[in-house]
């Protein structure tokens, strides 16, 4: 599907990360999607391991990435202020460097932003190892009310 509105995948990472996860959660951002961002920016907290390095270097070779890096690790909060500074949309869809989205996710919620709507949520599943073994859902507010 073409993008008609702009909008970009924001995401932390740090040394204590799994490069397995990383992979998997960058791949739900640009392999997987039926609407792809045009930018994901991901912030550096501080130095990475080579296996982090590595995994994300090869993923800036299929996808429009923008790297922020912070000398030293100053904690998520930080490091996603640093980040929204370094988004060159308007819209921000945020994830963590462990999770996946489904491959319709920016889709619905693009169309959503459409409708004039500031902040756009879902609810998370919570797996241990693959999909097929869930141990949590957190649902979150479907109306505004």
């Amino acid at each position: 599907m073409k993008n008609q509105t702009p909008f970009s995948v924001l995401l932390s990472t740090y040394y204590k990360e799994n490069p397995e996860y990383l992979k998997a959660a960058l791949e739900s951002i640009w392999d997987n999607q039926t609407l792809r961002p045009d930018e994901i920016v991901i912030v550096k907290d501080g130095p990475l391991t080579n296996e982090l390095n590595f995994t994300i270097d090869l993923f800036c070779k299929k996808a429009p990435v923008k790297i922020i890096t912070l000398e030293k690790n100053m904690g998520l909060g930080i490091a996603l202020s640093k980040g929204v500074e370094g988004c060159t949309n308007e819209i921000i869809a945020r994830m963590d460097s462990d999770d996946i989205s489904f491959p319709d996710r920016f889709e619905k919620q693009i169309s959503l932003m459409r409708n004039n709507l500031d902040v756009v949520s879902s609810w998370s599943i919570f797996f241990e190892n693959s999909l097929e073994n869930i141990i949590a859902t957190k649902k979150r507010p479907e109306k505004h009310e």
